[in-house]
């Protein structure tokens, strides 16, 4: 087993505290390290275990300055939920990967307003998340891609 993955995943939460958006005008990063959790979770699940889900997610705990855990947690939930349907979407059109991509960026964006809410012990405003799912939705097919040759090109045949 290779660890390429996991290092790509730790490379994209990095990525998502880069402040790159404000060249296009935008404080909102997408949620690079959501993207590789999906994408390795669909296409190769045994190179990108929960183990290495957890630790992706929290070093984006410690990097965002938020709750210990809470991205650990919805990190995890989220890449248990994509492995139960990554059979509808492992050898499907990119348009129903994508789509899949849309529903665990919602999954996800959901779960991280709910236990934010509760930590923080009032109810959050949405349109922040609701924003950043879709900047995270919108950029996906660019990583998906560059993953895809990673994992053409260099990962094992699985």
């Amino acid at each position: 087993m290779t660890i390429l993955p996991f290092v790509i995943g730790l490379f994209c939460v990095l990525l998502s505290f880069v402040p790159i958006g404000r060249i296009f005008g935008t404080s909102t990063m997408p949620a690079f390290g959501l993207m590789a959790i999906y994408y390795w979770a669909v296409v190769r699940p045994d190179m990108f275990p929960v183990y290495a889900v957890f630790l992706v997610g929290l070093l984006s705990d410690l990097l965002s300055g938020g709750p210990i855990g809470l991205w650990a947690f919805v990190y995890v939930l989220t890449y248990t939920v994509v492995l139960t349907q990554r059979f509808l979407i492992v050898n499907a059109p990119f348009s129903v990967f994508w789509f899949g991509f849309l529903i665990a960026a919602l999954f996800t964006g959901t779960v991280s307003w709910a236990m934010a809410s509760l930590v923080y012990g009032t109810v959050l405003v949405v349109k922040p998340i609701l924003m950043h799912v879709l900047v995270t939705v919108a950029v996906f097919p660019v990583l998906a891609f560059l993953f895809g040759r990673i994992e053409r090109r260099i990962l094992p045949s699985g």
